[in-house]
């Protein structure tokens, strides 16, 4: 009975022991995981401060730091698409990033937006125009074309237009939650605001818990929260958060709903 007891008090310590998560890396910014076509995964994240996006091996040791060329008053807001060979057939790898800038008129505000697709050595292949949102789409067997959804928030109604490009590459497969996007309804107001801020949101029915997130211009995390389908709006005080940009999602079974902006005046 003795020796029974010791086993199963090994067996206990064996798993404590060597069945634990353990922290790996902290960085800075939000990281995520690409793969590459040759070069296998690789850890990246958008520095938005310096522009960059910084790519790391799967030890955690720097591989590649690319300048992404913002427009002077503008501030990086997303990279996705980092490959060897979707947007072209040389050696170098590429990317694509997005980034705004905040106008404020007299009476209200909008949003500039442009889009651009580098190489490491920091050449640009393309550049679009109001371009918020990117996609590669698979249009056909082996083939796939870039979608950019242009909008100009200058006039009202805003005008809204499609560009859809060739590409020389495919898409591969890789872990990337930022194309993984339910579909919320998301809406924040007063916006821009500087005491407090209401966000509505709409789960979808088979959804009870979520979270939703608040994070800052550099990717930082400011603050969490859990929501529920027995309420459709968060109250938040943002009065002890410094004057910018802020962005807010939502987050369940790892699918995370599309950003949007807050901003604390």
């Amino acid at each position: 009975m003795k020796r029974i007891i010791l086993s199963g008090w090994f067996i206990f310590l064996v798993t404590v022991l060597y069945g634990q998560i353990t922290l790996q890396k902290t960085y800075d910014y939000s990281a995520s995981v690409v793969k590459l076509e040759t070069l296998g995964y690789k850890y990246y994240l958008m520095d938005v401060p310096n522009s960059q996006c910084r790519i790391y091996n799967m030890d955690h040791s720097i591989f590649k730091t690319i300048n992404c060329d913002v427009p002077n008053g503008y501030y990086l807001s997303d990279i996705k698409y980092i490959s060897e060979n979707l947007f072209n057939t040389d050696s170098k790898i590429e990317l694509a990033y997005t980034y705004y800038k905040y106008i404020e008129t007299t009476t209200s505000y909008y949003y500039i937006y442009g889009s651009r697709i580098t190489n490491e050595s920091g050449t640009t292949i393309l550049s679009i125009d109001n371009a918020q949102y990117i996609y590669v789409n698979q249009t056909d067997v082996n083939e796939f074309k870039l979608f950019a959804y242009c909008l100009d928030y200058s006039v009202f109604p805003e005008s809204v237009w499609t560009n859809i490009y060739s590409l020389p590459g495919s898409l591969v497969s890789a872990i990337d939650f930022s194309d993984n996007k339910p579909n919320l309804s998301l809406n924040a107001y007063p916006n821009p605001t500087n005491k407090s801020v209401r966000v509505e949101y709409k789960l979808p029915a088979d959804v009870k818990n979520a979270s939703l997130y608040l994070i800052d211009s550099n990717g930082r995390e400011v603050r969490n929260f859990l929501v529920d389908g027995h309420s459709n709006f968060l109250a938040l005080n943002v009065d002890n958060l410094s004057k910018g940009v802020y962005f807010y999602f939502i987050e369940y079974e790892s699918l995370r709903s599309e950003s949007k902006k807050i901003i604390v005046q």
